[in-house]
């Protein structure tokens, strides 16, 4: 039998979604809480709000969520501020925020309650007004029932804008594939992983939110409401424009796989526009205004971590400019991160592999040296720095140094996942 393609399998997910919403479904959606009568889904919400669980428990086989409570409860305290009291009163899905270890600018909400906001968008962010920008994007598309809404109309006009954006979505993702089959890792490993496992599973639901979107009119009402709720939650609303101008100014370095994933450019553009005018217009009085929060110490000590273990995947994916800025930011405020100083070796260690000359491979390996070394002396408890250091010193034939290091690095972590391979080594230095 003849497998169907990618852009066939899209159609069919597209058309499930649509078939989904009963004949008798009608568009009219009031948001949560309006008129202030209690909430009561509808049969078909139901339906979607039990797909989007068992999409969210598949997803997360595959992708990888950040473990960090704190953050997570810092998360959801912030969501709660921006959430409406008639929200909460009439009842509704319970809002949880979750993080995604992925590199790529993305965040989203599913019907059912759950956000999720990736590693690599938050890193970027500046202040917590930004932050409250988009939770407060993503909580509206909760809160006004978008999921709803769209899946409703989409045998009508959206099947065709749905189809033809996860068939690119796929179609890009495949192509990602075969670099990675010929050698290109660093070109795959750009693809949101988090969106390979959506792609890849077939999980309409998150591909709508996460990839897809609901459309231009549902998304500029969820910036237009979500600015709503930054203002009424005392920020200042002039850092609500700037988070889509950083997305823009990004992209530049992020290349063409990813800017399809958070918006093209000129989308991003139009949305600066809207939001920007908003601030002179409608919010003109309370820009600046005193009392306006821009950002908070929790911010700050919340996010750092993020930062800096973004920088990493940022690494991996050979996105050495990018770790870099994230990096310097995190040192610029924590000098004496030993993590922050191992990753940054990690990072001229690989640059020092693809450098183009001996003399630039030898000033990435002697400036990786210098931070693995000042990661060992910032926390001498801390094993990662002698295993690295170990390496380092092996593929320099310094034999003394190497069994040291990677001896060091036993002794601190004797149950290492590695420890059979680094003895293997410490064997062939004793020849």
């Amino acid at each position: 039998m003849r497998r169907r393609g990618p852009f066939q399998r899209t159609v069919a997910w597209t058309l499930l979604v649509a078939l989904l919403a009963g004949a008798c479904a009608t568009r009219n959606v009031p948001p949560i809480g309006a008129g202030g009568q209690p909430f009561r889904p509808e049969a078909d919400e139901r339906q979607l709000w039990a797909r989007a669980e068992k999409e969210e428990e598949t997803l997360l086989r595959r992708a990888r969520p950040l473990e960090d409570p704190l953050l997570e409860e810092y998360l959801a305290r912030l969501a709660d501020r921006l959430l409406p009291d008639a929200v909460r009163a009439a009842g509704g899905p319970g809002i949880r925020v979750g993080v995604l270890r992925d590199p790529t600018l993305n965040a989203f909400a599913l019907p059912n309650g759950r956000i999720y906001v990736h590693t690599g968008l938050l890193a970027r962010l500046e202040n917590e007004a930004q932050l409250a920008t988009i939770l407060g994007h993503e909580l509206t598309h909760v809160t006004h029932r978008h999921a709803l809404r769209f899946t409703r109309d989409a045998r009508n006009k959206q099947i065709l804008y749905t189809v033809l954006g996860m068939a690119a979505s796929i179609g890009i993702a495949a192509a990602a594939g075969g670099r990675a089959e010929a050698g290109d890792r660093v070109g795959a490993a750009v693809l949101s992983q988090t969106a390979n496992a959506v792609l890849g599973l077939g999980l309409q639901l998150a591909a709508l939110a996460a990839i897809n979107g609901y459309g231009r009119e549902l998304e500029r009402e969820a910036d237009a409401e979500g600015l709503a709720r930054v203002v009424h939650a005392g920020y200042d609303p002039r850092e609500a424009p700037k988070v889509f101008k950083l997305l823009m100014e990004e992209s530049k370095d992020r290349g063409p796989i990813e800017t399809f994933f958070f918006g093209s450019h000129p989308r991003l553009a139009e949305r600066w526009e809207s939001m920007d005018e908003l601030v002179r217009t409608r919010y003109a009085a309370l820009a600046g205004a005193p009392g306006r929060v821009t950002t908070t110490e929790e911010f700050e000590r919340r996010l750092r971590p993020v930062v800096r273990e973004n920088a990493l995947l940022d690494i991996r994916a050979g996105r050495f400019a990018l770790a870099r800025r994230q990096l310097d930011r995190v040192l610029a405020v924590a000098p004496r991160d030993p993590v922050a100083h191992l990753y940054y070796g990690d990072l001229h260690r690989l640059q020092a592999q693809r450098a183009r000359s001996a003399a630039e491979k030898a000033e990435h390996a002697a400036r990786a040296l210098e931070h693995y070394e000042r990661a060992a002396a910032l926390d001498p408890a801390f094993p990662d720095p002698h295993r690295q250091l170990g390496f380092l010193y092996y593929q320099q034939h310094d034999r003394a140094r190497a069994r040291a290091a990677f001896e060091r690095y036993l002794a601190l972590k004797p149950d290492a996942p590695d420890a059979a391979r680094i003895r293997e080594y410490l064997v062939e230095l004793d020849r």
